[in-house]
């Protein structure tokens, strides 16, 4: 345990928050479906907010049927704000070596347990935005910070008083983590105040988590801030494009790809396309491989950052489930080490698919995870399906060279 004493003189007893080696994996509530009392925030306030890529999270929910986002009327994604710390907490684990299945898997196990100021705090210690825990209800001061607050040269301290040293915290703000504190109402809730580390009065909101006092030393609110004007994710070179601009980037890429196709022959062709998708999509590199008796053997990159290798993927790995399935899709953690890419580097798959067989992929690497849209997935598995024509004549040249040898030898 430790103690900080505030500005009012007062001691707080503050649990020790960062003391286990990875950070505890908590509860995630029941699958909200309509409920109209379950606070949400927007899938690019979920990515913001937690480090997390959209595409990864769509992953997460497609394999692993998490995080469950609720859906709107039109269809469109959002988040219950109660499972930012649960996202914070399973990437920060898998950063940690914990197979992503299993730190899921234990999140699931325990949706019935209870936050405590301890989980919350070793998953929000690292999260890309501001977050402060706040003890109260009298005095209202700060008792938390996260590295991302602290960071900031005007942030709040601990022991800085809402009501003397804050002026974010309005009165309505104030009053609205009172009732948090004290247990009225719901203990998550979205708050709205200006922006604590940034120009005053810009106003933010935050999602709020009451922590009740069997699970701390005392009731605390826990905030974490939503991003200003959530920004969509886009190719690398073109800023601010729109999905339809988006979808043409990859078309016209996937175009100049099928033109080197047809100029050369051989596995050079399939190089060369790859080496124009890369180009035209502002990618950082692209490799080939193909599946011999459960091994996937890599080409060399096309940009010479990745040399060939023969890996097993007769396991239960994101490379072995995509080719099984079909399916274009970034790969997680695990399957990029066993790739050999470079570190803060994401990577798709697309299977290649020749006869109904899937004879191998191509892997496409980029500095970011961008948005898929399913005409974009759908040009990509064409190409892959002429890059696997081209492949299978190799193939079956090689096998009839070889058929010669032997007769002849």
């Amino acid at each position: 345990m430790s103690t900080q004493t505030n500005s009012h003189d007062s001691v707080r007893v503050v649990p020790e928050m960062f003391t286990a080696s990875r950070p505890s994996l908590r509860s995630v509530p029941p699958a909200p479906g309509s409920d109209p009392q379950v606070v949400t925030i927007s899938a690019a306030e979920m990515v913001r907010l937690t480090g997390v890529g959209r595409e990864r999270l769509r992953t997460w929910e497609r394999r692993h049927d998490f995080p469950q986002p609720v859906r709107c009327r039109n269809n469109v994604r959002r988040y219950p704000a109660e499972d930012v710390r649960h996202v914070i907490a399973v990437s920060r684990a898998v950063d940690q070596g914990v197979p992503l299945a299993e730190a899921i898997e234990q999140t699931l196990a325990n949706r019935n347990e209870s936050p405590t100021f301890g989980s919350l705090g070793a998953a929000l210690d690292h999260a890309p935005t501001p977050a402060i825990a706040i003890a109260g209800p009298e005095p209202l001061s700060v008792v938390w910070t996260n590295g991302a607050t602290q960071a900031a040269p005007d942030a709040p301290e601990v022991g800085s008083s809402l009501m003397d040293e804050l002026p974010a915290f309005g009165p309505s703000a104030r009053a609205t983590i009172q009732r948090l504190l004290i247990g009225e109402g719901s203990d998550v809730n979205v708050i709205t105040h200006a922006d604590w580390i940034g120009t005053f009065p810009a106003e933010r909101r935050s999602v709020a988590w009451r922590v009740p006092p069997e699970m701390s030393t005392e009731a605390v609110v826990v905030l974490v801030q939503l991003p200003e004007g959530a920004a969509q994710r886009h190719v690398p070179g073109v800023p601010g494009s729109s999905a339809v601009e988006q979808t043409a980037v990859w078309g016209a890429a996937a175009r100049e790809a099928r033109k080197a196709l047809q100029q050369e022959h051989g596995i050079a062709s399939a190089q060369r396309a790859l080496s124009e998708l890369v180009k035209g999509t502002g990618g950082a590199d692209a490799f080939l491989a193909t599946i011999h008796a459960g091994h996937l053997r890599t080409a060399t990159s096309v940009r010479g950052t990745i040399p060939p290798k023969t890996i097993d993927i007769a396991g239960d790995c994101d490379i072995a489930r995509a080719i099984a399935d079909a399916e274009v899709d970034w790969l997680g953690d695990e399957s990029l080490k066993m790739l050999g890419v470079p570190l803060r580097t994401q990577a798709i798959v697309v299977p290649i698919i020749c006869g109904h067989e899937t004879i191998g992929g191509m892997f496409l690497l980029f500095n970011d995870e961008l948005p898929l849209a399913d005409i974009t997935r759908e040009l990509l598995q064409s190409l892959a399906t002429t890059v696997g024509a081209v492949l299978q004549r190799e193939r079956n040249a090689a096998a009839a060279e070889a058929a010669r040898a032997a007769v002849t030898a």
